[in-house]
């Protein structure tokens, strides 16, 4: 009863403000574009060897309703089904009184523990204009709702229901690569919605998948064996309830969904024509491609930085068929249904040299959000506070035990080493160190660390930070090489790319260069650099990644392990699925690699009985592999660092190492010396005045930049 007061206090509220006028309603133009856009790509390596050939993309296949709809009517109905109910028969413009109060409702009773089917209450209307007005830039607020609702009762007094619709499935970006719902079937499931038969199961499930799919396109495109699926069967439910389809159907597609067999699966993981050792890295520049405006209905030759035997030789690694190393114990992975994932990038230039994944959706190394584990620690704990608390490997921490609010902060083992050096709390891991060094600094000074390493957008709180991210933050294998970047290239990170150049009919295509920001300090660069170290000696948390192992000279490499969720150190991680990482960072080249548990919300299955052990060693294989790999025709050199000062997302002044230079002379020393010069020398002791004018001026102007 109370939140039917609310919603009709609401709605009332709604409807006298949708007479008002919103600041976008000149943008509410639907677009009549009825010619299909294609794009062929031709994607080489950087040794012109064809990763994939003549790959046709339909950016955009038209929705039409004339003579008749080209996309079928069980689409359509179920459709709006799900998302608009009342949007043919209701009379009020652009909203429903109904569908809101439902959603409430729904929402209420789910909270009490029914079990209910729970909608939207958004009209099409409303998502239509969400996506022409705001696009992805939609932050869901209040002051967005408002305008959307008076901007969608202005399109439904200036458009038919049929011209919206059409509009609407158009404009529907369910795809990185794609526009409309048409062109995202043909890619997803290799059909354009018009001519299905609903009467096998195989089609129905898709048509209730692409129904439901504007939810959560990335999270149920991404997880489609999870969450798509499970998407799929709430879509279902409520195609039978509609009686929209009958018992029989409705069982059939309900078992063909939950089948272990692959006759419901999406087309693009397979790419068909793409060898999988290709897959993910062809799948990452297909993604950079559609952020780019580039000509349409053509053939478009795109240049990489990939070499193609390096990755297969990757894809051999993530299998685990790549020749076994001696020097590694147990380096392999032993079940074969964990989960890996390797990213390799160019240290100085930012280039993405390498991606590869064994799950058969290929955006795994790059979309996969998990755990970083303690590999969060050198980045947000560790270089922020020496670039801003003044940290030092020699500054005593606590590696015991204690509690930040209702946590205990344990280490692995509950192993308690009292008073610590912060170097050896890195080199050996140690949670509370961590913490303790992450209370150090404020939140405007992790985001001014996190935000240029290209961590911050991973974080579910924004710009605030709590302390269990200081060993448990969400990322990615891209996302963390290109980070640990920053350690082997003096503190600036570059903008990770796959795309060398871009040409159509021998014309090429102008490109921007890769952003590239200084992260941190080079001093801070190097102190962490040199208390990573530790991580891999013989103490360490990770002595199988040392030299003796890799090959490589300590001077050349540095590499952090991370784990989770095979304990309970981490608030609520026993519900979670584990994830082991190995991180390295080189003047060269910088490798993240991850072996995981396929789901990461609600999994219980971990790699062994002894996770730990397996998963560690499984990961050294992963990383000492790609290592040896990677570094084929490229010579290890040692860190080196210069003397430039983090000041924001700015380049250093070039005039700040001059600066250091003048402000270690002494210049009243100098005016001493010069008053104290026989008159004889006049001449010499005015040209020595002049200098000591021209140094003190130079000096002031430098303070003064």
């Amino acid at each position: 009863m109370i939140a039917t007061i609310v919603i009709l206090s609401m709605s009332i509220g709604a409807y006298i403000i949708s007479k008002r006028y919103s600041p976008y309603s000149s943008l509410l133009e639907i677009q009549n574009i009825d010619e299909k856009i294609t794009q062929s790509f031709i994607i080489l390596d950087k040794n012109d060897e064809p990763l994939d050939k003549n790959n046709v993309v339909v950016k955009f296949d038209p929705v039409k309703y004339q003579p008749t709809w080209n996309v079928d009517k069980l689409y359509i109905d179920t459709l709006l089904a799900v998302e608009d109910a009342s949007f043919y028969t209701r009379k009020t413009n652009g909203f429903s009184i109904k569908d809101t109060m439902g959603a409430v409702v729904s929402q209420v009773r789910k909270k009490l523990g029914q079990k209910v089917v729970t909608r939207g209450a958004s009209t099409i209307e409303q998502q239509l204009v969400k996506i022409m007005v705001f696009g992805t830039n939609n932050k869901n607020t209040l002051s967005d709702k408002i305008i959307q609702l008076i901007d969608a009762r202005k399109l439904s007094q200036k458009y038919n229901r049929d011209d919206i619709l059409k509009a609407y499935l158009n404009e529907l970006r369910l795809t990185p690569n794609t526009v409309g719902v048409r062109a995202a079937s043909i890619e997803l499931f290799d059909n354009d919605m018009s001519d299905m038969d609903t009467n096998d199961p195989k089609q129905v499930a898709q048509i209730a998948y692409m129904a439901g799919l504007g939810q959560s396109p990335s999270v149920y495109v991404q997880d489609f064996e999870k969450s798509g699926k499970q998407r799929t069967l709430t879509v279902l439910a409520i195609m039978k309830e509609n009686e929209l389809i009958g018992d029989k159907i409705y069982k059939q597609t309900v078992e063909l969904v939950q089948s272990e067999k692959e006759e419901f699966a999406l087309k693009r993981y397979k790419q068909q024509g793409t060898p999988k050792e290709y897959q993910p890295y062809v799948a990452k520049v297909k993604d950079e491609l559609s952020s780019l405006n580039l000509p349409q209905n053509t053939t478009i030759t795109v240049k990489t930085y990939a070499d193609s035997n390096q990755l297969k030789e990757l894809h051999s690694i993530v299998e685990g068929t790549y020749p076994q190393d001696d020097r590694l114990p147990n380096g392999y992975i032993e079940h074969k249904e964990s989960l890996t994932a390797i990213s390799v990038v160019d240290t100085k230039t930012g280039h993405i040299i390498g991606l590869a994944t064994n799950s058969d959706n290929p955006m795994i190394p790059y979309t996969a959000t998990r755990s970083s584990g303690s590999t969060i620690k050198p980045l947000l704990d560790y270089a922020t506070a020496v670039e801003y608390a003044g940290l030092t490997p020699n500054t005593i921490q606590n590696g015991s035990s204690f509690t930040v609010g209702d946590w205990k902060v344990n280490n692995y083992g509950n192993q308690n080493f009292g008073k610590v050096s912060a170097s050896f709390a890195l080199g050996l891991s140690l949670n509370t160190a961590a913490v303790e060094a992450f209370q150090m600094t404020n939140d405007q000074q992790k985001n001014t660390m996190m935000e240029p390493l290209g961590l911050a957008s991973y974080n579910p709180k924004g710009s605030n930070y709590t302390a269990e991210q200081a060993i448990n933050y969400p990322t990615n294998v891209l996302a963390l090489s290109s980070a640990f970047s920053v350690f082997g290239n003096d503190g600036v990170r570059v903008e990770p790319t796959t795309i060398e150049s871009i040409e159509t009919d021998s014309v090429k295509i102008n490109l921007s260069d890769a952003e590239s920001k200084r992260t941190m300090s080079s001093s801070t660069a190097k102190t962490v650099v040199n208390m990573l170290k530790e991580a891999t000696g013989a103490n360490g948390s990770e002595p199988y990644a040392g030299p003796k192992y890799t090959g490589f000279s300590q001077d050349t490499y540095v590499m952090k392990s991370g784990s989770s969720n095979f304990e309970s150190s981490v608030p609520n991680s026993q519900n979670k699925s584990p994830d082991s990482l190995l991180v390295m960072a080189s003047p060269e080249i910088s490798i993240a690699t991850w072996l995981g548990s396929p789901t990461y919300v609600d999994a219980t299955y971990a790699p062994t009985t002894f996770p730990h052990e397996t998963a560690n060693q499984g990961r050294v294989y992963l990383m000492n592999s790609a290592f040896k790999v990677m570094m084929s025709g490229r010579e290890a050199k040692s860190f080196k660092f210069g003397n430039e000062v983090f000041i924001g997302d700015k380049e250093s002044n070039p005039l700040l190492p001059k600066l250091d230079t003048l402000s270690n002379t002494d210049l009243d020393d100098v005016n001493i010396q010069n008053k104290k010069l026989d008159e004889k020398d006049v001449d010499d002791y005015n040209s020595l005045e002049e200098k000591y004018l021209k140094t003190k001026e130079i000096l002031d102007q430098t303070y003064q930049d």
